[in-house]
C-alpha cells in the first residue's frame, strides 16, 4: 500500500510539472488579416465632451438565450482601467448589419464608472459587418458608431471595431 502511494505521488508529479500555460493572451479570432493579435480592436468615444478610449473589448454571441429559439444576441464589452469605467452594449436578436435604437432591455448600452451603473435611455448603434480575405486568412469584424445619453452622461462620436465572435 506504501509504494502505491509513493507511486501516486511520483506520477502526480510528473504530470504537474508537464502543465504548462502559454505566455500570452488566448487564441481568439482576429480582425487582422494575419490573424496575429488584434491591434485594430478598439471603442472610443466622447463622454460629457471628454475622450474616452479602451483598454480591451471583446465581443460573444449568446445564442438561444432563455429559450430553444435559434436568436443570437450580441455583447460586446469594454473597459478602460486607468478610469476604472466600461460599457456593455447588448443587441437582441443581432441580425449583422443594422441601425439598433436603445430600447432597454432588448437593446441597451450601460456606462459604468466603478461599480455604479448608468443605463442609456435614449440613442442608437449603428453597425456593419466586414469580411477580410487576404490569401487562406478570412476574418470577420464589427465597426460602426454609437451615441447615447445615460443619466447625466451625454456620449457622443463614439466608434468602434470588434472581432466578430
Amino acid at each position: 500500500m506504501k509504494k502505491l502511494g509513493i507511486f501516486f505521488v511520483i506520477l502526480s508529479f510528473f504530470a504537474l510539472s508537464n502543465c504548462t500555460k502559454a505566455a500570452g493572451p488566448a487564441n481568439g479570432k482576429s480582425v487582422q488579416q494575419n490573424n496575429h493579435l488584434d491591434s485594430t480592436v478598439s471603442i472610443s468615444a466622447d463622454i460629457n465632451d471628454v475622450k474616452w478610449h479602451t483598454d480591451s473589448v471583446f465581443g460573444y454571441n449568446i445564442t438561444s438565450s432563455g429559450n430553444d429559439s435559434t436568436k443570437v444576441n450580441l455583447e460586446i464589452i469594454a473597459t478602460d482601467k486607468a478610469t476604472s469605467t466600461s460599457m456593455i452594449f447588448y443587441i437582441t436578436n443581432f441580425s449583422g448589419a443594422n441601425t439598433y435604437i436603445i430600447n432597454p432591455p432588448y437593446n441597451s448600452i450601460t456606462y459604468y464608472t466603478g461599480s455604479v451603473r448608468h443605463l442609456a435611455t435614449s440613442g442608437q448603434i449603428d453597425m456593419k459587418v466586414n469580411l477580410i480575405t487576404s490569401g487562406k486568412d478570412t476574418a470577420y469584424s464589427i465597426t460602426g458608431t454609437f451615441s447615447f445619453i445615460a443619466d447625466t452622461f451625454n456620449v457622443t462620436n463614439g466608434m468602434f471595431d470588434v472581432a466578430r465572435p
